[in-house]
């Protein structure tokens, strides 16, 4: 019977209800394998994610460097300067982003045209600079055409009158937009009229 009483008494004791919180075991340390692991894996983190941010800066410098301080003057340019919001926010290609000419093409001979210009920049609100020898040509706004026989149609319209700035979009400055993965090409609607093409940086 005492036995029984000292069982009774012991179990009340570690129960849930008993008034004695229950105590924890202490977490058994982690062997020399585990905290090895535990390392590793935070070195590797550090390591990607230092890796993605060199990249992603040598990109930037990149740009810099290949086009130059007129890169700074077109980015300095406040995004309000022609549209209080971006027109070109949900339409179904990404125009923005600095764009490198690649080529031309259509005319009567289908050969397109000598390249003009070296860069094509774009940035919000639908602005647009263009680059020649390093030096910011002009600048201007992007305006959407609503037609439907185009995904997308613009005007380029520079603050400058097409004849300074000698470059042939200027005076073709209506076009579509086709892209495929980084290159784009701004296409004249019809006619014998010529069409360049880009790729991103």
């Amino acid at each position: 019977m005492v036995r029984t009483d000292f069982f009774k008494k012991a179990m009340t004791a570690t129960s849930p209800n008993s008034a004695c919180p229950t105590q924890r075991l202490p977490a058994a340390p982690l062997s020399l394998k585990e905290k090895t692991h535990v390392m590793q894996t935070t070195l590797r983190s550090t390591a990607l994610l230092t890796l993605f941010l060199v990249a992603l800066w040598s990109c930037k410098k990149t740009e810099q460097n290949e086009i130059g301080p007129a890169l700074d003057e077109f980015n300095n340019l406040p995004a309000n300067k022609y549209h209080p919001t971006d027109i070109l926010q949900g339409k179904p290609f990404d125009l923005y982003g600095n764009w490198r000419v690649i080529g031309s093409s259509g005319g009567i001979h289908g050969g397109g045209y000598g390249m003009d210009f070296d860069y094509l920049l774009i940035k919000p609100n639908a602005m647009f600079g263009i680059v020649r020898n390093g030096e910011l040509v002009t600048t201007g706004k992007i305006e959407v055409v609503n037609d439907p026989d185009f995904d997308l149609l613009i005007h380029l319209v520079s603050d400058k009158p097409a004849g300074e700035v000698n470059a042939q979009i200027m005076h073709d400055n209506e076009k579509f937009v086709g892209m495929r993965s980084d290159t784009m090409s701004l296409y004249s609607p019809c006619c014998d009229r010529y069409d360049t093409h880009f790729k991103k940086l």
